[in-house]
């Protein structure tokens, strides 16, 4: 585990990505709920950024995305690793991105989409390097879950979950990491 500076930032860090990210899962599904003839494995997420809840689903992933850029400053005064504080900055402004160009930009969507499906995944496997135990093998595993999903959906398009059902495979390993390294980042204690 690389050395902490600053339980005091990293505890800040724990707090703002575990509820940033239980914010917009929540939001999710309320969205999913909300808009009517939606469907988990017909329709692709940024579906929910236009139409009757394009307001809702896009301010929820908006706020994700700000919130995982300011955990970015707070957990490089934690632990100084100014790779893993830009790939954490990275997957925010992706996110911040798909909250900002929804599906009804066409192209510029579809590539915010594509970098933060990239760089989700490589900072939860990244993060291994910053913690211990179980969290580090967890980590590396939701990572690369996505990965494998992004290959799985590539290749077969297949009908069975639907193009809907393997995007929430590819996004749904990351944001369960996020809410475990909030979790993992609020326990370190807040001594120093």
């Amino acid at each position: 585990m690389a050395e902490i500076v600053s339980k005091r930032y990293l505890n800040a860090a724990g707090i703002i990505l575990f509820l940033a990210t239980i914010q917009f899962v929540i939001m999710l599904f309320v969205t999913e709920a909300m808009y009517r003839g939606y469907s988990i494995s017909g329709n692709y997420i940024s579906d929910l950024g236009v139409g009757p809840t394009g307001l809702y689903f896009n301010a929820s992933i908006s706020i994700l995305g700000i919130a995982v850029i300011a955990d970015s400053f707070l957990i490089y005064r934690g632990f100084t690793s100014t790779i893993f504080s830009v790939l954490i900055a990275l997957t925010g402004i992706g996110a911040l991105l798909v909250g900002i160009f929804n599906e009804s930009f066409g192209s510029i969507h579809s590539y915010v989409s594509d970098f933060t499906f990239i760089f989700g995944p490589l900072t939860a496997i990244y993060a291994a390097r910053f913690e211990n135990g179980g969290m580090k093998i967890i980590s590396v595993i939701l990572g690369l879950l996505s990965y494998v999903a992004i290959i799985f959906f590539l290749l077969l398009h297949s009908p069975v979950i639907g193009r809907g059902g393997w995007e929430r495979l590819i996004v749904y390993p990351f944001l369960l990491w996020g809410v475990g390294f909030g979790g993992y980042l609020t326990g370190l204690g807040d001594k120093r």
